[in-house]
């Protein structure tokens, strides 16, 4: 498993073996996703992979922290990519997705929301 990356460290080198992975948003299960996204561009071939938004959203625990499935992503060959981060500013990441706490809870600061892939 890779360690955290901050929405906000756009050219982070990372390497996947082939895989489908998960991407979950760390800090909260109240997820507004938006117009938030990423790429992957590989640097050896420069193709690029984007990841595909999930139907259901399955709430977990990643790195002793509330986290929530945003994406799913396909690796189809070994590499080390660079990640370019899209729209940071519209995702949104609450403690609580339970309503009532919604109303009353302020939102994760932006600057501090991380992913992680696993």
């Amino acid at each position: 498993m890779l360690p955290p990356i901050n929405i906000h460290n756009s050219g982070v080198i990372v390497e996947l073996p082939v895989g489908i992975y998960k991407v979950n948003v760390l800090g909260g299960w109240g997820v507004t996703v938006g117009d938030f996204s990423f790429k992957l561009t590989s640097l050896s071939n420069g193709k690029i992979i984007r990841p595909k938004g999930t139907i259901w959203r399955v709430q977990y625990y990643s790195n002793c922290s509330r986290s929530k499935k945003i994406f799913s992503l396909d690796i189809p060959k070994r590499d080390r990519y660079k990640i370019d981060f899209i729209n940071q500013k519209s995702l949104k990441v609450k403690r609580s997705n339970l309503f009532i706490f919604q109303l009353i809870e302020k939102p994760i600061p932006n600057k501090n929301i991380e992913i992680v892939i696993e």
